[in-house]
């Protein structure tokens, strides 16, 4: 029986040795870089610049009538106020980019004192640590959780009792936030009611041995033709807004010894991602 609950575990890396310490900070500094430069990307997704060309190119076709168009021209007369519109939404969206390229400024900053002071751990590269996976989990919710309360999402937790894993922290951190990341995309593109954030954490019930973490949503979901195409990598330049690092996400998990997969009923209908994971997967030295 699923029940929810939260976490009491000590944080990842938190009872490790200083060179653990240190690594688990910059794991939190990293994966708040991340969240920033998606935001950051989306964001500037939203500046209608195109909006502007197009405006001046009616301007232009009508240069020699100006005042008639804009007066008495049906599609010229909403030009002021799409003009005064669109200044509204530019300023917007370049406020909230530069607080979030000043955010990422902070976190760059932090990163460069951890590596300058020469307290990077020996072992970054393929670290292994014992976490509790509803811990991991949560961490990767936190930096979204401002804008999850500014979409007015509601965030449910259902976590099932299961074991303490042994696995590449990072990695695993940043399959999660991509699903997140994408989660939330898949609601803002659906308005007009309310949405909600599901994340689960089982054994797995199929796999023993293995864990399962899902991540569910009730956003713009994917069409069924699409299901088999949205862990294919993607052209540069191509990836798109609802789909973010997913291919990476997928090639990550299988290097975890794990899989990735999604269930979508259609367009509208959400999407739900799961994630199984071995418990421990201790490899050879890479």
């Amino acid at each position: 029986m699923t029940t929810q609950t939260e976490t009491s575990g000590v944080s990842v890396g938190q009872m490790g040795t200083g060179g653990e310490s240190v690594f688990h900070r910059m794991r939190n500094v990293l994966n708040s870089i991340h969240v920033s430069a998606g935001l950051i990307n989306h964001r500037l997704r939203e500046f209608h610049v195109d909006d502007v060309g197009r405006v001046a190119d009616m301007l232009e076709a009508h240069s020699h009538e100006c005042g008639w168009y804009l007066t008495q021209d049906p599609k010229g007369k909403k030009i002021p106020h799409f003009l005064g519109q669109l200044s509204q939404e530019l300023t917007h969206n370049h406020l909230d980019t530069l607080t979030e390229l000043t955010r990422l400024n902070y976190y760059l900053e932090q990163l460069e004192y951890f590596l300058t002071a020469g307290q990077t751990p020996n072992n970054v590269g393929g670290f292994k640590d014992t976490i509790q996976f509803a811990t991991v989990m949560d961490e990767a919710l936190g930096p979204h959780q401002g804008e999850l309360d500014r979409m007015g999402v509601q965030v449910c937790r259902e976590y099932q009792m299961v074991g303490e894993g042994i696995l590449e922290v990072s990695k695993l951190l940043r399959i999660l936030v991509n699903l997140i990341r994408n989660a939330i995309n898949g609601m803002r593109e659906i308005t007009g009611r309310s949405h909600r954030l599901t994340l689960y954490v089982l054994p797995c019930p199929d796999r023993e041995a293995f864990v399962r973490l899902q991540v569910a949503d009730t956003g713009s979901g994917i069409p069924s033709d699409c299901l088999t195409r949205v862990f294919s990598p993607q052209a540069p330049g191509a990836q798109s807004d609802l789909l973010p690092n997913l291919h990476a996400s997928a090639v990550a998990a299988k290097e975890l010894a794990g899989s990735l997969r999604v269930w979508s009923d259609g367009p509208k209908q959400g999407a739900i991602f799961t994630l199984d994971l071995p418990v421990i997967h201790m490899e050879g030295e890479r």
